[in-house]
This record gives C-alpha cells, structure tokens and sequence, in this order.
C-alpha cells in the first residue's frame, strides 16, 4: 500500500554551523552568536523552504575540560537562552514550528508548562519542547548538585516532571474562557481545575494562570536512546530525534520505540522519528567535498580530542595523538547518554 504521509523536515540550528570549525569559514557570521538578525535569517530561510521545524539545542552551562581547546570551540560557550530565543522568533515569523530544549533536571514543571504555553499562544500553536535530562556533568554544578544526577533518577523525575506539565496544560479545559461582559463572568469555573500532585519528586498545586493554548498541548520532542529513554518516547512524545549512525540502527530504533506505543495506549503513526543529517552542499560534488576538507583542515587537534573526552567521559588531555587509545580510562557505568 502506498503511504499517503509526508515527510517532515527540520532545520538543526548551531550559530555558526553544525560543524566545530564552521564559525572560521570566512562565509560564516562570526558575529551570529548574539546576533537575532542572524538567527532570524536562519528562520525566515527555513520557513521559505517549507521546513517544518526549526531546533535549537542547548545545554544549561558552559562546557568543561582543556582551556586551550574550549577558546578554539564557541558553540557551549556563547549561545542565547533558547525560550528567550524562541519567544522573540514567534513574533516574527509565520509557519514555521519552534522548538527549544528544556532540561527536566534543572527547572521547575510550573515554569516549564507556563513558558511554552505562553511561546505557544506568542506564535499561535508552532512551539514544541525537546525534552532532555541532561547529560553532562557540567550541567549539574549550576544547580546545587556535584555533577549529573544518576541517570535513572534523571528518568524517574523527567517522566513525572512531564505528567505534571500535561496536567498543567490542561488546567483551562477547551472553551473555558466565556469572557462574558454582560453578565461579567470571564471564564467558566467548572473548566479550570486545580492539579493538586503530590509525587516522589514534585509537589505542584496548580492551576496553570494561562489560558489553554492554540494547540491544547504544546508539541513533545525526544532524543533518548537509552531504554528508559525509548520508553518515555513511546509514551509522550510526537517527536524523536534518532542518533543512530546508519541506515539499519535507525531502523532498529524506529522499530523499538514504535513498538512500545500500544502499551501506552498510543498510536505508532502518532510519531515521527527524525534522523539526523549532515548535508555539505556544493554546485558540483568536488565543490561540497572541498567545503568538507576546508572544515577538516580548520578542526585544531585539541578540539577533537576534546570532544572525545565529552562523548567518552573521560579525560584525553595528555594523551598523544598517535598513540593507542587508553581503554582504561573509559567509564565503567557512562552517567551520560546511552
């Protein structure tokens, strides 16, 4: 049977470029990083093209490791708070869906429910949140902790830190608001309900003091690929974001989380897995693989290796180039991602 659903396409924004040495390409804008009009540029682009979404990542703290090589590498370093970001791009852009990630270790579920129910109802029902637990030390240091939580315990908060935020988006029900002058009742209080949670890791009253929004719930989007990670995909989230690095890991994750769904009372056609791309493009194809070899010739060696330590958790710095790699120095039980 043929299918009749249509691909979805996403714009993954760093400032400068996905790549670590793109802000040294001299076509780059190595202003960009506090720059809107940038930013808009890449939004006003992306929604011409008809691209769904635009994505900001983010991580809550500057990154950590070589000082040599965090001078060489501004992605971490200098980047905007992205529901700042999010709320001046609502405003003025048209179609294009907005999403932002938002840490479930590091805020509180009432402020998360009323950020993006009011960028939701700022861009009339394009906001979507990326949910994360995080998963880098640095992160944890900021917020009164030694480090990243264990990662379960950043699971088992995070999927009760999202129940209470849908209970929260459901504070107002649908046609709440009777803004009645005449007789001078503004809502119907009998659709406006107090949340009441009283959990392992949250006590939230409620309700939500925002109207409900444009599109009842705001968008959920995942990238976990950890088991709980997966699980909490199937069970709440319209978007996941796959890592995987080849044709048939993707689809064995696509499989994966697919199949979780029904025990959540869900629809598999509900959700969209997302792969991610690097595209280099070029009028001919030496054209884009010279643009690829620029790049490669601009990566300092400090950096790679530093991005090895981050993705590796451990610490490369002395560790010479064109020596084995130092399998002992591998983590025993990864606190990151999975």
């Amino acid at each position: 049977m043929a299918r009749t659903d249509k691909m979805k396409l996403g714009t993954f924004v760093y400032t400068f470029g996905f790549h670590p040495a793109s802000w040294l390409h001299p076509a780059s804008d190595v202003n960009g990083a506090n720059d809107f009009a940038h930013l808009l540029d890449v939004a006003k682009r992306s929604e011409a093209a008809k691209f769904d979404f635009m994505f900001m990542a983010d991580s809550p703290a500057a990154a950590v490791g070589d000082p040599k090589a965090l001078a060489r590498i501004p992605t971490k370093m200098n980047r905007f708070e992205p529901l700042s970001l999010l709320s001046a791009l609502a405003v003025t852009t048209n179609d294009l869906g907005l999403v932002a990630t938002v840490s479930t270790s590091y805020y509180e579920p009432y402020n998360v429910a009323r950020l993006f129910a009011s960028i939701d109802h700022l861009s009339k029902g394009r906001v979507c949140w990326n949910v994360v637990t995080s998963d880098h030390d640095e992160t944890g240091y900021n917020f009164n902790r030694e480090g990243l939580d264990p990662h379960a315990l950043r699971y088992e908060r995070g999927n009760e830190f999202v129940d209470i935020v849908f209970g929260l988006w459901d504070s107002f029900e649908e046609g709440a608001l009777l803004l009645d002058r005449e007789n001078g009742v503004y809502y119907d209080k009998d659709k406006h309900h107090t949340l009441n949670h009283k959990g392992k890791h949250f006590q939230v009253r409620g309700p939500l003091n925002i109207a409900r929004t444009p599109q009842g719930r705001p968008i959920i989007a995942q990238a976990g690929g950890s088991e709980p990670g997966m699980d909490m995909a199937a069970r709440t989230a319209e978007i996941v974001f796959s890592l995987a690095s080849n044709i048939e890991r993707n689809r064995a994750f696509y499989e994966n989380v697919k199949r979780r769904m029904p025990a959540h009372g869900r629809d598999p056609d509900d959700l969209k897995i997302m792969p991610g791309i690097v595209i280099n493009v070029g009028e001919t194809e030496a054209e884009a693989k010279a643009k690829v070899d620029y790049l490669i010739d601009k990566m300092h060696p400090d950096v790679g290796r530093l991005m090895l330590s981050e993705f590796l958790e451990a610490d490369l710095r002395d560790v010479a180039l064109d020596k084995p790699f130092p399998m002992d120095r591998l983590p025993a039980a990864p606190k990151g991602s999975r």
